[in-house]
């Protein structure tokens, strides 16, 4: 599975995570373009600037920490992290802030550093003696998806419903939607049984303890610092005709409006044919259901909602056609 997309748009622009976008890319070409056959150029710096085990753990060139988060070893190195930073990473600016979340990231690589030294170091014992002179403590480590994989924690915790628009390459190539939590949950569990599985002494190339490692960080840090999505002021949710969600002919689907208003999700419906006593209203969680059916004429629409809201319907009133009220935000997600 590869993302696209996420249907779930940030309410300020994600500069900082434009920024970091470009002087990803501008790095990665400044080595590889010196020399893009041999690539020796991309070579020399990934072994100067690139984190190394046993250089940290004897308190040598410690900024390599930071350095190797923008390095990357190949343009498919590149280009994975780069998606995923680009689908994820708007939403989590949003949530914190401008300056906050590049303070995120890069603690967020940080820890996925040293959580990936530590586990180079406890695999030590089912290396010994080392295969083909290999050292794992001498082969530096690159790559910005450790601070990405803290931005995928932050993002599964804060947006669980978010849709990704996922490529899944399965017999046919395929374009599918899958919600965060789980698309983002069983990239999380891969993650950590190919982490345990390296424990065997089988080397990939991959640092899977660092993805596990900056994932952790995201997760705690929105807990610590109690990070909330931002609401989306007087913005619309959906406002066009949607396909009812039963396959029947006799079912119509009203145009609904839904604004955002602080804690308050403000509904407007056209239901033109119907009495008031014909209308249902059902809300659970992120969604509501509003169906009517008089005669001939029947309606049903699901809105999805920005966040969960209690089961109360508020203000609810029917004129000339048009059905009108408010839910507030649940007490538990606020």
């Amino acid at each position: 599975m590869f993302p696209i997309h996420d249907e779930n748009k940030p309410t300020i622009k994600p500069y900082v995570n434009y920024g970091l976008l470009v002087v990803n890319v501008v790095i990665f070409f400044f080595f590889f373009l010196q020399d893009p056959i041999r690539m020796r150029v991309l070579e020399n710096g990934i072994w100067d600037f690139g984190t190394i085990p046993r250089d940290v753990m004897q308190g040598e060139n410690l900024w390599t920490l930071i350095t190797s988060m923008f390095m990357h070893a190949d343009v498919m190195h590149l280009v994975g992290n780069m998606i995923y930073l680009w689908v994820f990473g708007d939403n989590i600016e949003d949530a914190f802030g401008h300056t906050k979340y590049l303070g995120f990231y890069v603690l967020g690589g940080l820890v996925a550093s040293f959580v990936h030294i530590a586990s180079v170091y406890l695999a030590l014992p089912s290396l010994t003696p080392v295969p083909y002179g290999w050292d794992p403590t001498r082969i530096p480590s690159v790559g910005a998806s450790g601070a990405i994989s803290a931005v995928l924690g932050a993002y599964m915790l804060l947006y669980p419903r978010a849709r990704i628009r996922t490529l899944v390459f399965y017999f046919l190539i395929q374009i599918i939607t899958v919600p965060a939590l789980y698309y983002l949950g069983f990239w999380f569990l891969y993650q950590l049984i190919m982490g345990f599985f390296s424990f065997t002494g089988l080397f990939s190339g991959v640092a899977f303890w660092a993805h596990i490692g900056g994932f952790a960080a995201g997760l705690i840090a929105v807990k610590l610092f109690r990070v909330k999505p931002r609401s989306r002021q007087n913005v619309a949710v959906r406002r066009e005709p949607i396909k009812p969600f039963y396959v029947n002919p006799r079912y119509r689907a009203p145009l609904v409006d839904a604004t955002v208003e602080g804690d308050i999700v403000r509904v407007v419906a056209e239901l033109p044919g119907v009495d008031e006593a014909d209308i249902e209203v059902r809300v659970s969680g992120w969604e509501l259901v509003i169906s009517a059916e008089h005669g001939e004429i029947a309606y049903y629409k699901r809105v999805m909602l920005p966040f969960a809201v209690s089961a109360e319907v508020q203000g609810f009133a029917f004129r000339n056609g048009v059905l009108s009220f408010s839910v507030h935000r649940a007490s538990d997600s606020a």
